[in-house]
């Protein structure tokens, strides 16, 4: 078959949903200034704060849940396109309300459809890049959504200068944007008979001689297919067999998922450090507010945080390369622990922006890397799924780092937070460590089920 002009390695099938994601990430920022928006401009109380925003989570654990056992069944197309419309109609919605349980209700659907797209995106890129690359494919997403993030704290710091309302109307204007961009994007993929490969497409259709032993090899670093030809079959005959494949692989999937250890473990474990990264945007904006600093203040470490993985993600992917994905985990968990170490004694803005850098630094070696883990552990015909199960847990910590942070903050100060959360990514580096051999053998496993079926 006749290959697909490629992009830094990387086909026009990716380019156009990493094109997408960027633009999203520009605009996403109601969720970063949440917190201080509900206190702020609302007056709700802080303690009510947590379990407002803590709605966004409860609904992203619906729409992950659903949204990767569904693009299994349907396609990653359609689950990121509704996921967008609906996300950007709710955010509408929650702009004109005032009472917390209202919003709640509000932003837990907002939650829900905002986290359909995800587990569906993660599949997609696996489904479309081949082993070798994978892992560069995910830095580059993360990238993305790491630029997105740094600009869009400034843009937003502009927006509420004139009203908080605003902020919602701009970031749902840009998901309206982003999806039509997708829609064209999708259509035209399948216009040039480019469909993306259904889940029941396995790794030996596409595997190229003597490409196959260089998949195992690479098991243990980044493996889950073997690399092959991205130019795929015929789009209507492969969507009809995708489709009767899924449906009647759904329950299968999910046995598979729930019965992977290796797999769960990892979840587990790095569900330890969302809850701890994600009192970023909850715990730490209110304890800076404690100790007399602004949002102006808050706004600027988000940037610090975003321009860093910017101009570091892409250099660091050749260490990356070399290292492979489990030792880049938990050297990456060890320099948080110190990050956050250094959190528990700040009191000024110099003393947080320290903490910010260190944690960012490890933080080029988490979200990237844990993604790819999960590609790598995931069946052709379940990708979905996994990444579905491994969402939720993301979203589940993004549910309750407001409220236990919030908690924490009210009751016992923000120090005994940052030692609470210094002890946790202590537990998770140690875990990943010692789970390291069991994750690896899991992988290799796992290329080899793929070739040989």
């Amino acid at each position: 078959m006749k290959r697909q002009r490629e992009i830094f390695g990387l086909s026009p099938l990716y380019w156009g949903l990493w094109l997408a994601i960027l633009i999203l990430w520009m605009g996403r920022f109601v969720t970063s200034f949440l917190s201080i928006y509900l206190v702020s401009a609302l007056h709700i109380n802080e303690g009510v704060v947590g379990a407002v925003v803590s709605m966004y989570g409860f609904g992203s654990i619906i729409g992950c849940l659903f949204g990767g056992t569904l693009s299994d069944r349907f396609g990653r197309q359609s689950m990121i396109i509704i996921g967008e419309i609906g996300a950007a109609i709710a955010l509408l919605v929650v702009s004109v309300l005032v009472h917390p349980i209202a919003l709640g209700a509000a932003l837990f659907i907002y939650g829900a459809f905002a986290s359909l797209p995800s587990p569906a995106i993660a599949a997609y890129i696996a489904d479309v890049v081949p082993v070798q690359r994978q892992q560069r494919a995910y830095v580059l997403q993360s990238w993305a959504i790491n630029f997105g993030y740094a600009i869009g704290p400034i843009v937003a710091n502009q927006l509420v200068k004139v009203s908080y309302s605003l902020m919602f109307y701009v970031e749902a204007a840009v998901m309206i944007g982003v999806t039509i961009l997708l829609i064209a994007f999708f259509r035209e993929v399948k216009h040039l008979g480019l469909a993306v490969p259904g889940p029941d497409m396995q790794a030996a259709e596409q595997a190229e001689p003597g490409e196959v032993q260089e998949a195992v090899e690479l098991a243990d670093q980044v493996g889950c297919d073997a690399e092959g030809d991205n130019a795929p079959a015929d789009a209507g005959t492969r969507e009809s067999s995708s489709r009767s494949a899924a449906a009647t692989s759904m329950r299968a999937s999910w046995r598979r998922v729930l019965t992977d250890m290796p797999f769960l473990s990892f979840s587990v474990l790095m569900f330890g450090y969302f809850l701890v990264y994600f009192q970023s945007t909850s715990g730490l904006p209110i304890a800076m507010t404690n100790l007399g600093l602004d949002l102006g203040d808050y706004s600027v470490l988000l940037t610090i945080n975003g321009f860093m993985l910017c101009a570091l993600q892409i250099p660091a992917m050749k260490l990356f390369a070399r290292m492979g994905n489990s030792r880049v985990l938990v050297a990456g968990l060890a320099v948080t622990v110190i990050g956050y170490a250094v959190q528990i004694v700040a009191d000024s803005w110099a003393g947080f922006a320290l903490a910010v850098v260190l944690w960012t630094l490890g933080e080029l070696g988490t979200f990237p890397i844990a993604t790819t883990t999960v590609a790598a552990m995931a069946p052709a015909n379940a990708r979905g799924t996994y990444q579905g199960v491994y969402n939720v847990l993301w979203s589940f910590s993004i549910a309750l780092a407001p409220m236990v942070g919030g908690w924490v903050i009210s009751d016992f100060g923000g120090r005994v937070l940052w030692i609470a959360c210094t002890a946790v990514l202590v537990v998770v580096t140690i875990g990943l460590r010692a789970t390291k051999a069991s994750r690896e053998r899991a992988m290799a496993r796992n290329v080899r089920e793929q070739i040989t079926e």
